[in-house]
């Protein structure tokens, strides 16, 4: 997911990815993962905020010198 700069700070980021976790969940999917870069700021503090914690990168990002990576437990219906 990608806000524009000048988008950032409004919730729209917070609003998707809250969309996204709700969708996830009536999916019934238990446990979300994502990666981000070193260097997006921004996002690593959504992430955070949003209650994601930091997890082992996995595949490609495995041992990647500029990859964050998250996961966050999802409560089941």
């Amino acid at each position: 997911m990608f806000a524009a700069p000048e988008a950032r700070g409004c919730g729209v980021g917070h609003a998707v990815l809250r969309e996204l976790e709700a969708r996830a969940q009536a999916l019934g999917v238990g446990r979300l993962v994502l990666e981000t870069g070193i260097h997006q700021h921004d996002a690593i503090r959504l992430y955070e905020r949003a209650g994601y914690e930091r997890t082992s990168c996995w595949g490609d990002y495995a041992g990647s010198a500029t990859s964050v990576c998250y996961h966050k437990l999802v409560a089941k219906d």
